[in-house]
């Protein structure tokens, strides 16, 4: 009877495991805008600004615009102004963004999968992917025994100690500051 019970349990909760999940998320944009997905399938993105909303699929962040395109139709969204420029034809819309300078560097290109390094699934990856958890022990332990007379693995703990802190700096920055260069 337990098992039985338990079965339900298990069918009825796991019906709102397919409402978009970890999937499902809403940031504000370098612009101060709000931009989400609602964890479904198809990948639209929206973008919400006080005069007009706009879904698409992949998009980049570059001198207070943002570049989107969908399978179709394609978007220069100026953040500041809070205007959206239209295109149907993807050589119009390149065109555009040749004419008002657009193009970065280095371009980073994001889609539904944005999110920023504090979001909610830091959570779940720590969880079930304990190596992240692992790392900052390590590295306070490289830390304190260079305090020590200790010849073992002296140039790996002393490379660690200053790399590990290097390399979780650079990615808080790539996260905290999401526009292209």
């Amino acid at each position: 009877m337990k098992k039985y019970q338990l079965l339900l349990v298990l069918l009825l909760v796991s019906h709102y495991l397919f409402a978009g999940g970890l999937s499902a998320w809403e940031e504000d944009t370098p612009y101060g805008h709000k931009i989400n997905h609602d964890g479904s399938a198809g990948g639209w993105v929206c973008l919400s600004m006080d005069t007009a909303s706009v879904c698409f699929q992949q998009f980049y962040f570059y001198k207070g615009h943002t570049v989107a395109q969908s399978d179709s139709l394609y978007f220069i969204i100026d953040e500041q102004k809070e205007t959206v420029q239209e295109f149907q034809n993807k050589d119009q819309w390149q065109h555009a963004i040749n004419e008002q300078n657009l193009n970065p560097i280095f371009k980073r290109t994001y889609n539904a999968n944005y999110s920023s390094i504090f979001g909610d699934g830091i959570f779940f990856f720590i969880v079930f992917f304990p190596v992240p958890l692992l790392l900052p022990i390590l590295w306070l332990f490289c830390l304190v025994s260079l305090a020590f007379s200790c010849k073992w693995g002296r140039g790996f703990r002393k490379h660690y100690a200053w790399i590990y802190p290097s390399i979780i700096f650079v990615m808080m920055m790539y996260s905290l500051f999401p526009q292209s260069i």
